[in-house]
């Protein structure tokens, strides 16, 4: 009996000794890294896109992938991912099925913009600037290659300023190449950087090559969103107000909107908006591109006032946009492809799949 009992000691004794020096070890190391953290936070805002396509002889399914931009329903892709569409449907973070309404093809920027009439708010990605990427500073590309959904890959950022050349002869500029691994149904997937920002959208690879594929920077990306998305087209309301992003150093936020042009007999220049003023909030909403500056209108009328927190010389200002029936000069797009820098073009296929 006191062998028995000796001998279940020392087991028990020799488990626990062993068990507190496994479990010591393992909680030495953390498996909460910041690239878990970045996909976990924005895996909502990630969503598969599933379109009928009807070949020669019969229908084809493509796979893509697309990200929400916008909480009211609002999702961008490639447009290369629904051309020729019978029928879009997407597939939310959830399972949920909804079946999209094209909004926007953009052929010279391979964007589409679906509308998701989903009746709920949507998780939304936010913009990262594009314009002050680091080249070797780490990127995480998410999609659904080969059908393979939400899967994760990482990589860098190898180069930036790409011009890519597409297979239906359309040059896409200011492109970020990574060695990330990007296959298709990759198309129309965010590329995230380390705190979980939209960089770009994954758009093509190199055709024969290996850790060579391209997104579509950020900053041209919003840039076409605020143009097709415009307060003008959504609400049928003019503001007056042409703005810029500027970045600064590390930090939250660390891009502000600055306005660049007020035309004159405006809702903004009613107001007493100046270029330069620094544009914080508009209605209650944090503004940190021309994006935000398009949908912060969305829900407003011909006759509606706009509270606008302004920041200027230094100091924090109130004045409220008194919106009129109206159409807004279109300059965000020409302004945003005159500032992307000419290199040399790389011929690439873009990432889909056409089963």
């Amino acid at each position: 009996m006191r062998k028995t009992l000796g001998r279940a000691a020392l087991a028990a004794l020799v488990v626990a000794t062993f068990g507190g020096v496994g479990t010591e070890a393992l909680a030495q190391y953390t498996r909460r890294t910041p690239i878990v953290e970045a996909v976990q936070k924005t895996k909502g805002a990630v969503v598969t896109i599933k379109v009928e396509v009807r070949g020669n002889w019969s229908k084809k399914e493509v796979v893509g992938t697309g990200v929400v931009v916008d909480e009211r329903g609002y999702v961008v892709t490639n447009r290369h991912v629904i051309k020729g569409a019978e029928r879009v449907v997407v597939l939310l973070a959830d399972g949920t099925e909804v079946t999209a309404k094209v909004h926007t093809e953009d052929d010279q920027h391979d964007l589409a913009i679906l509308y998701l009439p989903s009746g709920r708010r949507l998780q939304e990605l936010s913009f990262a600037p594009g314009n002050d990427l680091l080249v070797g500073e780490t990127v995480i590309a998410v999609g659904h290659p080969f059908g393979y959904v939400n899967t994760v890959s990482t990589g860098i950022v190898s180069a930036v300023g790409r011009e890519v050349k597409m297979p239906t002869g359309e040059v896409l500029t200011n492109c970020i190449q990574t060695n990330a691994s990007i296959n298709p149904g990759n198309s129309g997937g965010p590329m995230l950087n380390i705190n979980g920002e939209l960089i770009g959208i994954n758009v093509a690879l190199r055709d024969g090559a290996q850790g060579i594929a391209f997104a579509l920077n950020s900053d041209m990306v919003q840039a076409v969103l605020a143009q097709h998305l415009s307060a003008a087209r959504m609400s049928r309301v003019q503001h007056g107000l042409s703005c810029r992003e500027v970045v600064g150093m590390e930090g939250q936020p660390r891009q502000w909107v600055v306005v660049d042009e007020v035309a004159e007999k405006s809702a903004a220049a009613k107001a007493g908006l100046k270029k330069g003023d620094v544009i914080q909030k508009l209605a209650g909403r944090l503004v940190l591109n021309r994006f935000d500056v398009e949908r912060a209108f969305w829900n407003y009328h011909a006759g509606d006032r706009v509270e606008a927190t302004v920041l200027r010389d230094g100091k924090e200002t109130q004045v409220a946009l008194a919106l009129s029936r109206g159409k807004d000069v279109d300059t965000i797009a020409s302004r945003q492809e005159s500032d992307q820098p000419k290199t040399n073009s790389v011929s690439a296929q873009p990432v889909k799949n056409r089963k």
